[in-house]
């Protein structure tokens, strides 16, 4: 109910596409959390993500490379002068595994704030970034760094401590997939063949 109620809030503040996707991803994530069988050692990878995730965007801090990356892009990519990268499908970037690591870590669709503007690529993507705190974001948006904020981090010397969170949030992530994948199986198996 609560969640319909959003919708036509959403309805009447944002574009028609932006409310449709929001809709589905807080189905999603109320979905998520009303059904998770998620191991403890799935909710530890889950908060560790999401500790990984604000420790990436605090050593990120202030990059010039992001604001200016989508000029000369045809819409959504170039909607703004920032973020080209964040121009990507919400339901892409918030693929199943995500959604799952995102509510075990605590995220509910109340965290999932729009931007209030036109609607670019990214449910989230607006004029000045993105509307979500990091610790709400996918891995994925957190953990991307292109060629260009590649070469401004080595440039400010903060390339190979950026790198190595990276790295631990992907080895991270890999693993917390793999270990839901297996407990899923297990569980679709259990239900097909049931002692």
């Amino acid at each position: 109910m609560l969640i319909a109620a959003r919708y036509l809030v959403d309805r009447l503040r944002e574009p028609r596409s932006r409310a449709d996707e929001l809709l589905r991803l807080r189905r999603q994530l109320t979905a998520q959390s009303t059904t998770s069988n998620a191991t403890a050692e799935e909710r530890q990878l889950a908060l560790r993500m999401r500790d990984l995730r604000g420790q990436i965007a605090q050593a990120l801090g202030q990059v010039e490379s992001c604001a200016h990356c989508a000029r000369g892009y045809a819409v959504p990519e170039g909607r703004w002068t920032g973020g080209h990268c964040c121009s990507g499908n919400t339901a892409d970037l918030f693929h199943h595994h995500e959604i799952a690591a995102l509510t075990l870590s605590g995220t509910g669709s109340s965290d999932l704030t729009p931007p209030g503007c036109d609607h670019a690529g990214c449910s989230f993507r607006g004029p000045t970034g993105c509307s979500l705190s990091p610790r709400h974001r996918p891995n994925v948006c957190i953990r991307y760094l292109c060629g260009e904020l590649r070469a401004e981090l080595a440039h400010r010397g903060d390339l190979a401590h950026v790198q190595s969170l990276v790295d631990d949030l992907e080895q991270t992530f890999d693993a917390f997939v793999a270990m839901r994948a297996t407990r899923l199986d297990s569980e679709e198996l259990a239900a097909l063949f049931p002692a």
